[in-house]
């Protein structure tokens, strides 16, 4: 098995739409900090979907 299996991705789709989300609401509250982990959170997720997708290309 290469990379993360389908349900800890769709798990960590939601998770980040969370993050975004509340992020972005509690800005005054909170800071930028939730925000900008959400986004961390964004990047880690796609580099992970683009290689479970490359992964079952070459398979």
């Amino acid at each position: 098995m290469r990379g993360l299996p389908v349900w800890i991705l769709a798990v960590m789709v939601v998770l980040t739409g969370l993050l975004l989300v509340i992020g972005w609401h509690d800005r005054e509250e909170a800071g930028y900090l939730p925000f900008i982990m959400g986004i961390v959170f964004a990047l880690f997720t796609l580099a992970s979907i683009g290689a479970k997708v490359r992964f079952e290309d070459e398979v």
